[in-house]
């Protein structure tokens, strides 16, 4: 008999008297082997595998060998099923046919919650008016001029996913990727987005930064990214700056006020460009389309599988109605607000010091409030009284002009001179809220 790797026969020669008992021997070990890796539960193919491994490490390199004999130790040796990538997941396009921002902030919500994401990722491509959108933990009067806003007709929303403010107007592009939890990838996004870019325009510079962001010729931010965790989904969401308004972007994105101090999440200011400045063929369309065609060729899909919705439909999306009223909410919007201090401050001539209204916020609302005012032109309790009427009233104009005037009205006995000081003191307070 031939021996395998060259070894001498007599290795491998058996007498006819010592057979029998070489083969009870070799029965036993064989079956106290099997029953070993069944209660292992290793399979037949993974156990020749660990063999095969294990007699390499032991007789040294294959080089000499044939293949025949090298599936002698293993059987899985030329298996390559398990160094293949796991199968393309699923994928769905959905660009969005509106621009209201509270109906699209709505529908990713929607999607969040009521679609099946096992085994599917959605891509969902969207672009707003004139919007600042906030993250869910911040304060939208320590993030940007809400004032400003109303008088330029821009939207304030907040989202629920955490991060920074962004500003978005027709010459952003917004992209979401929703995903189970266990298939989130933030950074794989960005890299996507990059592939994408690069894939259509090779010139382009863009890299991640350690914030997560995308920038360009590593200075300019392009692209702000958040996210939303739960137990079994996820979702990263991100803008893509390609004709932005940027003069606006710098005028809003700034508080409107000087002493206001909270614990909420805080944007981190960045300088920031268009990727149009860079390449002027790039628009917000054919944007779209080269991350829609990528992400298709990632998924088990092709382009033409992208669907155009409207999200305010409440007859395809059930529900999509009471999501978006609540996102447009003042509870929302502005009650979400995590607790702050404010000091106004009113120049005065005369005063070396100006006058300063302390208030304390919680949840929208004006929890305390007093005047810090020298008692030269007013009573000390006309200005206790202006203090006292704000409390429980929402931080806002209206409802504190209205508290304010009903004060006034009950000061009867109080000369002109107090009277008319009083009056510029509410007025100052009303002008600079909301």
């Amino acid at each position: 008999m031939a021996a395998p790797c060259g070894r001498s026969t007599a290795l491998f020669t058996f007498s006819a008297r010592c057979f029998s008992t070489y083969f009870r021997l070799f029965r036993t070990i064989n079956t106290a082997s099997t029953r070993s890796a069944q209660v292992l539960g290793i399979s037949s193919v993974a156990e020749s595998g660990i063999c095969g491994r294990i007699s390499k490490d032991c007789c040294g390199k294959f080089s000499d060998r044939s293949a025949t004999q090298c599936r002698c130790y293993s059987s899985a040796a030329r298996d390559t099923s398990a160094s293949k990538a796991r199968p393309k997941p699923k994928g769905i396009v959905y660009k969005s046919t509106s621009t209201d921002p509270f109906a699209n902030l709505a529908f990713e919500d929607w999607l969040y919650e009521n679609q099946d994401l096992t085994g599917t990722d959605i891509l969902l491509l969207w672009r707003n008016e004139p919007t600042v959108v906030i993250g869910r933990h911040q304060n939208p009067w320590a993030e940007c001029k809400v004032k400003r806003l109303q008088e330029l007709g821009i939207h304030l929303a907040r989202r629920k996913s955490g991060g920074g403010t962004v500003y978005h107007d027709l010459g952003n592009l917004n992209v979401t990727f929703l995903t189970s939890r266990g298939t989130y990838r933030r950074k794989q996004n960005l890299q996507d987005l990059i592939t994408a870019l690069k894939g259509r325009w090779p010139t382009l510079d863009l890299s991640v930064n350690k914030r997560d962001d995308l920038v360009l010729n590593d200075r300019y931010k392009l692209s702000g990214t958040a996210a939303k965790l739960g137990r079994n989904k996820a979702y990263h969401h991100c803008t893509l700056l390609c004709d932005v308004n940027t003069q606006v972007l710098k005028d809003i994105l700034v508080s409107g006020y000087d002493g206001l101090e909270t614990k909420a999440t805080a944007s981190v200011r960045s300088e920031v460009k268009n990727l149009r400045e860079v390449d002027p063929t790039i628009d917000t369309q054919v944007l779209g389309d080269n991350i829609a065609e990528h992400f298709m060729t990632e998924h088990q899909g092709h382009i033409e599988q992208v669907c155009e919705v409207d999200p305010a439909s409440e007859a395809l999306y059930p529900g999509i109605g009471k999501i978006t009223e609540d996102l447009k909410s003042w509870a929302w919007i502005y009650g979400k607000t995590p607790p702050f201090n404010i000091c106004l401050r009113k120049p005065v001539n005369g005063l070396a010091v100006p006058l300063g209204i302390y208030m304390r916020v919680e949840k929208g609302y004006i929890k305390d409030s007093y005047v810090d005012c020298p008692l030269l032109w007013v009573s000390e309790g006309v200005i206790q009284d202006i203090g006292r009427s704000m409390i429980g009233r929402r931080f806002h104009s209206l409802e504190v002009e209205a508290a304010l005037q009903k004060s006034l009205q009950s000061w009867r006995k109080i000369s002109d001179n107090e009277r008319q000081f009083a009056e510029r003191l509410c007025q100052f307070i009303v002008d600079k809220l909301v």
